[in-house]
């Protein structure tokens, strides 16, 4: 089938081969003439439409079947609106020149204009958006949403390093692709797909804006959708923390699966979407959650690293510093040094080596793992065909490293080198920072299992029962009493010594209650009379003194048993 491209035309739908609309009499074909093979390009169906114009899916009847798909963008301004789109075309197409080498962002195909007319075409991405989805299967759960913002993140950070901020992130806007299950054979001039495997892959950078200026924000055009912008962007003036609050947007749309301006209670200034979530989140992924949706920049995270970092509170090798250093140059001859410790034996190293290979192999690259001192050296080998992106494979690297949770290093040296080329071509370190490594303990700490079990002892739903039980008071003037009697009476024993006696007192009365029924006012008693009788020996030391104290101490501990109730049939 064929679709005309006239935006005028009353029955756009033509058969697969025709060359002129059978309604309007157009021309079907899109022909790039400034493209060396001259590519014909035929409309398939719509996909969407916006503001600026409509989005097709298309074909490139040039190239093989299996690479032909492509997607077509045709700009139609709106009266006075067209210098402004036209100016959003080239801005468009220059963008993505360079974001499309991002695996993970569209390839720019080819630009130019027929009949007046502006056109984008760019790589096909098969996949459903994340507004589909959300439609189809219902509201997203919290470990969902932290993988897409995992996925999604380092491709923000690669779009603001480069000076742009998208100013139009939403749920449509998000495509999870279908992964082919293995890469095709390259063919001779073909447009060949990117083989890195990731699925989430951000589209539509017509709203997009290069940033020109290191001062303040300049007020510009007020563009994106309503429900997803950040305050600031309404006044014309984004900022790369602007696609933060639109991502934050997202996200707790996908979460509710109810519209953004629902979730935003206008008479407290605040967003409110716990009150609608179909499960539970996390505290802390929450408060992330909250920073994304500030309303002032300067409460809201600044970079998509800052947000990275939060959401994985482990050792996170983000931070990357230039090597001052040298190229290497084969090693003079030196005095032979005592060894240095290693850091891993040469299995964990092997296995270090073989995580990373697996998270990078899309790339065809090798990895190359060596150790010294309490640093990690990491040798990325390319051939001289396969160009790749060194950021991009550091901030893979640094996410499995982060999973490996290598604690005992401090840095790693990132080295990429042309055919074991002995000078390398790209050189960065990354170092873990210091202030993440305490996060990282008090994270630990917080999942500890004996943590998590003494954690409910600072809550009042574990302190109001007890206090309104008789028997949580006895137990605590028992235990007081028998911390009383040897630690003040029984003069072998100090005040640590006592409080041994009391607690073990206290751990075998807990045991024969739990599994008997037992006498709490006769032991009480009991107590209590020891009590009186130790008091009343004044400074006598022959009784409680030597092998009878500590013969005491054990029968006191041992005292619950004998106050266990006997049933009579």
């Amino acid at each position: 089938m064929s679709y005309c491209l006239n935006p005028t035309c009353q029955n756009p739908q033509n058969p697969g081969d025709a060359e002129l609309c059978q309604s309007c009499g157009s021309k079907l074909l899109l022909t790039n003439e400034q493209s060396p093979s001259a590519s014909r390009y035929r409309t398939i169906k719509p996909i969407a439409q916006g503001g600026f114009g409509r989005t097709f899916l298309a074909v490139d009847e040039t190239k093989p079947p299996m690479f032909s798909e492509c997607v077509i963008k045709q700009f139609l301004p709106q009266n006075t609106a067209a210098e402004k789109a036209t100016q959003l075309f080239h801005q468009e197409a220059a963008q993505l020149e360079t974001l499309g080498k991002h695996p993970q962002i569209p390839e720019l195909i080819a630009h130019f204009e027929q009949d007046s007319r502006q056109y984008l075409v760019q790589e096909f991405i098969d996949g459903k958006n994340l507004a589909q989805e959300l439609e189809q299967k219902g509201a997203f759960t919290e470990n969902q949403i932290r993988q897409i913002l995992n996925d999604l993140l380092p491709v923000l950070h690669f779009v603001h390093k480069s000076k742009v901020i998208h100013r139009d992130i939403k749920p449509a806007n998000i495509i999870r692709r279908r992964l082919s299950p293995a890469p095709l054979p390259a063919l001779e001039n073909s447009y060949q797909p990117s083989p890195f495997q990731k699925d989430i892959v951000l589209v539509d950078f017509g709203a997009a804006k290069k940033v020109t200026t290191t001062g303040l924000p300049q007020t510009g055009t007020i563009i994106g959708s309503a429900a997803y912008i950040a305050p600031e962007q309404l006044m014309g003036k984004a900022v790369f923390a602007s696609d933060i609050y639109s991502l934050g947007v997202t996200c707790i749309h996908l979460l509710t699966h109810i519209p953004p301006f629902d979730l935003f209670d206008s008479t407290e200034d605040s967003w409110a979407w716990r009150n609608y979530l179909k499960s539970a989140v996390s505290d802390d992924f929450g408060r992330i959650l909250d920073t994304m949706l500030q309303s002032a920049t300067n409460r809201r995270y600044s970079s998509a690293s800052a947000v990275i970092r939060q959401l994985n509170p482990k050792p996170v090798y983000l931070d990357a510093q230039p090597v001052l250093d040298t190229p290497e140059t084969p090693a003079e001859s030196k005095p032979a040094l005592s060894p240095v410790p290693s850091l891993f034996s040469r299995e964990q190293q092997a296995e270090i080596q073989q995580a990373l290979q697996d998270a990078i192999a899309p790339y065809n690259v090798t990895i190359q793992v060596s150790q010294a001192k309490q640093q990690l050296n990491i040798v990325i080998n390319r051939t001289e065909d396969n160009p790749v992106y060194y950021p991009h494979l550091s901030q893979i690297i640094a996410t499995r490293l982060t999973d490996l949770q290598l604690n005992k290093v401090a840095a790693i040296k990132l080295l990429g080198r042309v055919n074991n080329s002995r000078i390398p071509e790209w050189k960065e370190v990354l170092q873990i920072d210091p202030k993440i490594q305490l996060r990282n303990k008090l994270v630990r700490l917080q999942h500890n299992q004996l943590a998590k079990k003494i954690a409910p002892v600072a809550t009042q739903e574990f302190w109001l029962p007890k206090l309104r039980n008789q028997d949580f008071w006895i137990d605590s003037l028992m235990f007081a009493l028998v911390w009383f009697i040897f630690g003040s009476q029984i003069v072998i024993f100090n005040s640590w010594f006592a409080l041994v006696v009391a607690s073990g007192f206290m751990t075998v009365k807990h045991q024969v209650s739990q599994h008997k029924e037992f006498a709490n006012k006769n032991l009480f008693a009991s107590l209590v009379v020891l009590f009186l009788l130790t008091g009343g020996m004044g400074n006598s030391r022959i009784l409680n003194t030597g092998i009878f104290g500590i013969l005491l101490g054990c029968l006191v501990v041992a005292l619950p048993l004998f106050f266990v109730k006997e049933n009579y049939q």
